[in-house]
């Protein structure tokens, strides 16, 4: 299959998270992105203790489902393994969990998305920093989901330079460029994308009447950055996190 854009950050698995809830959303909201001209789409799931089945055993196994429906409904999409882990929640316990376990891009890479949920830096400064460095000082290359949603970064936008400074990668989603209900969260989106801070660009689609909002956030993004950064952003650097058969 010949490699145009690709998704690396959604919640296509049906039924498993707060993402699409059955097949028939999971089938629409995949061909609305190969409309969008997406060949591929990593699946994140939330990976928290709320959802025990979001693990590597049962992350593959809905995707290879996902996958047999898509092609039964004739969508050229390909469906790859992933998941977004929440560092608070699983820190310090993510000390103990082997590699074999922790959930990456591809099922079987270094790269580890995650995100986390708090309104101010400093209330969860050190246990984040700390769980940052411990996966990168076991190879692992973290990548933080929409900092620009994060509301400690966006009452401390320092931090965000503190976590990029310890090798924190960043991803955008592309929804946020064109967010009206939070001025600050476009506003910090379109800086760090001037900036050239951001390693990936994602939709976060959860559910098919989201497929608009995030497409328009891709054209909103050519136009701050220009056509080399964002196919950078959907097509190159996403790359890096496939696996080497797909």
């Amino acid at each position: 299959m010949q490699t145009g854009r690709i998704d690396v950050h959604s919640h296509l698995l049906p039924g498993i998270d707060d993402g699409c809830s059955n097949d028939q959303e999971s089938i629409e909201a995949a061909r609305a992105l190969v409309d969008a001209g997406y060949t591929h789409t990593f699946c994140t799931p939330h990976v928290w203790p709320s959802f025990p089945k979001n693990n590597i055993a049962g992350i593959r196994a809905a995707v290879a489902a996902l996958q047999m429906q898509l092609n039964r409904a004739d969508v050229p999409l390909k469906v790859i393994g992933g998941g977004e882990l929440n560092l608070l929640q699983l820190w310090p316990q993510l000390k103990s969990i082997p590699d074999s376990e922790i959930v990456t891009y591809g099922l079987n890479s270094r790269y580890v998305l995650f995100d986390f949920w708090m309104e101010y830096y400093a209330d969860c400064k050190a246990p984040l920093e700390a769980a940052a460095e411990h996966l990168l000082s076991r190879g692992y290359k973290p990548i933080l989901a929409h900092p620009e949603r994060i509301g400690a970064l966006q009452r401390d936008q320092t931090a965000i330079t503190r976590l990029t400074d310890l090798g924190v990668l960043l991803q955008l989603n592309s929804w946020c460029l064109g967010e009206s209900a939070s001025a600050i969260t476009a506003e910090i989106a379109t800086r760090l994308l001037k900036e050239g801070q951001y390693f990936l660009i994602g939709t976060d689609l959860h559910k098919p009447s989201g497929v608009e909002m995030r497409i328009a956030g891709i054209e909103l993004a050519r136009n701050i950055a220009g056509t080399e950064l964002i196919d950078q952003l959907t097509i190159h650097n996403p790359r890096l996190l496939m696996p080497a058969v797909i």
